[in-house]
Formats: structure tokens, C-alpha cells, sequence
């Protein structure tokens, strides 16, 4: 059971006065003493009584629930806290370099050294505002993701009693969600027009399969199918520890993906011109048979890729650089296509290789055919211009034509 005694006064047993204490004055006045749930001694001192009683109120709580928390356990630094948390996690390559990143960037600077019972709501607002001033909103909801995890992880260790990033106290940015806005047809043949003859089928690829750049770089000839006309997708090329290697497609999903005339006949014409890489394999996902790749025949590497190979298409298609015409702007245009043309929606995820189809019916929505225009084209389908108003046979017990001009229209 928890007490609470006063450190600046000696209370006499016998009468009740009070004297002043050696520590008068000195220190915070009020301590809390109890017994964690192992029968260790604790103890924690507040300048206000009423602040202590509440603490004591709460320790009985927490202690009756098994939800007790020893604070000395969160006294560990973040950053400590954080480089084992990140060991634990089951991450593909990639994304664990991303998160390293944010953190390494982002979160460490300010947090490593900070212990974790240390780690207040309103500190955490701080933080938020100040990479808000350089950051985009949805930027800085990713880090913030990743460090409210690492938090909710210490929670769960009994390292935390609470995450202080749940607080009422923290607000994100607001994010206007970012519209994908899908190339005219005309744009798509231009860009690709200046892409390099050897890359030239790639761009196809990405246009009308909707294929990931990674992805499109790690096409193999036993990918495609020219007799059923269908390209798997099977890997991608990632760059991990700045190598470009291969890899599972995102969320480890293989799938299978229709192929126009179009892209086979450019890939037949790729294949004629340029043999597929043989002989460099790896554990894991294969190199055999890569469709694209760079004059040391290495896998296609993006960084490369996009600066000397991408860009300068844009400019001689005159078409502008910037986040929105990147490469994925012709993934984007080939799921746009296909929705405009019709096909469902859950296909569309599936070709794209999602990971939920609502997330591709919220990226896409503002593209696809609004319910009105689909009705008036069923019925237009259905009944054409149908019959005229004149044509119309009248409702049993309507005034004719002539009797409403006659009465004056009533």
C-alpha cells in the first residue's frame, strides 16, 4: 500500500506537533512511498500534495491491474532504445533503409539522448511543428508512424505506462490528400519517343502493364509470355546498401499482368536487338534472363536511371521535371486507362499489385467514370434515343395536346 509522508516536517507520535525537518525548504515536499509488484522499495516526491495524491491514487490502480510500470526501466535513451527496436523488426531491405533513414535524419537528432519516461506530449508537438516548417504534412506523418512505433513497442515492454505520442496534447499537420494526374495519351508516345532505343520497351512496359519501375527493372524473358500475352511479375530491383539487387515485388505479391499487342511487339523488337543478361544469378530472386540493363551489364540502378535516362527525355519531349511526371506518372496513366475503359476495380488493384483494392479506389476515384455517366451510357446502350415525346402513347385519362391548349393549360 502506498503512503504519502512530508518531508519538511517531523510529526510527534505522542502529540501531534509538527517541527521542521533538516530538509526544510529544501526539495520537492511530498513523497510517495510503496512496493512494486517484485517487493522492491520505491519512492517519488512532488511539490504539491495534491499531485501527490493523485499519484498515489493511480500507483493503486496500476498495481491492482498488473499494469504497473517501473520508471527506472524507461530511463534508457531513446536512440539506444530505437537501434534495438529497429534489430527486431521483420522489414524487406528496403524499407528498413528507409526507416534507418528517417530516423538517422528525423527523429534522432532530437530524441537520441532523451530517455524514454522522458519523452513528453508537449516536447513531442514541438518536434512536430518544427518539421513541419521543411517537410511536407504527409512526410512528416511517416515519421512521426515510425516513432509513435518504436514508442508503442516500449509500451508493450513495460518501459512506458503510456505512449506519449497518443495524447490528446499532439496534432498532426493536416495533409490534402495528393490527386495522381494521368498523361494525355499524346504525352506518354512523346516522352517515350526520346527514351534510348535499349530502355524504349521498358517505358511500354510501365505504360500499358502499370508495372513499378523496380519492377519493369527486374523483367526477365521468362517473364513474358508471348503466346498467352501476359507478363509476371515475379521481382524487382532495389538498391540495398546502394547496390542495385533483385527482390521480392512490394508486399512479396507476385501477379500476372495482361500485355497489350503493343508492349509485345516492342519487347519481340527489344529481344532482337539486345540479348537478355544470362548468367548472373544470386540467391533468392533471379538476374538470369534480365530484359534491361546497364552497359556493365549490372542491374538497371534508379538514381542513374532517373538523372541520366529519364529526365532527359522529359526535356526533349518538353514535357516538365518534377515529383508528378516521374516514372510512376506512367503506372499512374495505365491504371487510369484501364478504370476509363471499365474494368473493375478489384482487377485494376490486383494488376497494380496493391495491397487493398480500397487503397487503389482512393487513388484513383477522381479518374473512373462517375455513377451518372455509367447509367446514362447503360441506358443509352439499351434503348438509344428510345421514343421521341410525340411518339408517346398518352396516360389513360390525360387531356390530349389540343384539350391543355385549349383550356389554357390549366
Amino acid at each position: 500500500m502506498a503512503s504519502i509522508s512530508d518531508r519538511w516536517h517531523i510529526t510527534d507520535r505522542a502529540t501531534g506537533r509538527k517541527t521542521r525537518s533538516a530538509r526544510y525548504g529544501t526539495g520537492k515536499r511530498w513523497q510517495v512511498r510503496y512496493r512494486d509488484p517484485a517487493g522492491q522499495s520505491r519512492n517519488r516526491s512532488f511539490d504539491r500534495k495534491s499531485d501527490a495524491e493523485r499519484f498515489q491514487v493511480e500507483l493503486a490502480g496500476r498495481l491492482l491491474q498488473g499494469s504497473y510500470v517501473d520508471r527506472n526501466r524507461g530511463r534508457i535513451p531513446f536512440g539506444e532504445y530505437a537501434s534495438a527496436w529497429l534489430r527486431r523488426q521483420l522489414f524487406s531491405e528496403t524499407s528498413r533503409a528507409a526507416v534507418e533513414m528517417r530516423f538517422r535524419v528525423h527523429v534522432l537528432p532530437t530524441w537520441a539522448d532523451v530517455p524514454l519516461v522522458n519523452i513528453r506530449p508537449v516536447d513531442v508537438q514541438d518536434w512536430l511543428i518544427t518539421l513541419s516548417r521543411t517537410l511536407s504534412p504527409g512526410y512528416v506523418r511517416l515519421i512521426f508512424v515510425n516513432f509513435g512505433a518504436a514508442l508503442a513497442a516500449a509500451v508493450e515492454e513495460g518501459l512506458l505506462d503510456s505512449n506519449p505520442v497518443r495524447s490528446r496534447l499532439v496534432k498532426l499537420p493536416k495533409s490534402q490528400p495528393r490527386q495522381v494526374q494521368p498523361w494525355e495519351a499524346a504525352r506518354v508516345e512523346a516522352v517515350l519517343d526520346q527514351l534510348p532505343a535499349e530502355v524504349r520497351a521498358l517505358g511500354v512496359v510501365a505504360a500499358t502493364c502499370g508495372l513499378r519501375q523496380g519492377e519493369c527493372f527486374g523483367l526477365r524473358r521468362q517473364d513474358v509470355d508471348f503466346d498467352r500475352a501476359e507478363i509476371r511479375v515475379h521481382q524487382q530491383i532495389t538498391l540495398q546498401a546502394g547496390l542495385p539487387l533483385p527482390a521480392l515485388p512490394k508486399y512479396q505479391r507476385t501477379r500476372i499482368v495482361p500485355a497489350t499487342t503493343w508492349v509485345l511487339e516492342e519487347l519481340a523488337a527489344h529481344l532482337d536487338r539486345q540479348e537478355p543478361l544470362e548468367g548472373a544469378l544470386s540467391t533468392g530472386p533471379s538476374l538470369g534472363g534480365l530484359l534491361f540493363y546497364s552497359r556493365h551489364r549490372k542491374p538497371l540502378n534508379k538514381n542513374y536511371f532517373n538523372t541520366h535516362v529519364w529526365r532527359p527525355a522529359l526535356d526533349a519531349a518538353g514535357v516538365p521535371r518534377g515529383r508528378a511526371n516521374g516514372m510512376h506518372a506512367l503506372r499512374h496513366t495505365c491504371a487510369s486507362m484501364w478504370l476509363e475503359g471499365g474494368v473493375s476495380i478489384k482487377a485494376v488493384s490486383e494488376y497494380l499489385g496493391h495491397a487493398d483494392p480500397g487503397f487503389t479506389l482512393r487513388v484513383y476515384t477522381h479518374v473512373m467514370p462517375s455513377s451518372g455517366d455509367r447509367a446514362r451510357m447503360a441506358m443509352e446502350a439499351a434503348f438509344g434515343q428510345g421514343r421521341r415525346p410525340a411518339e408517346a402513347a398518352p396516360i389513360a385519362g390525360a387531356p390530349s395536346a389540343h384539350e391543355t391548349t385549349a383550356s389554357g393549360g390549366r
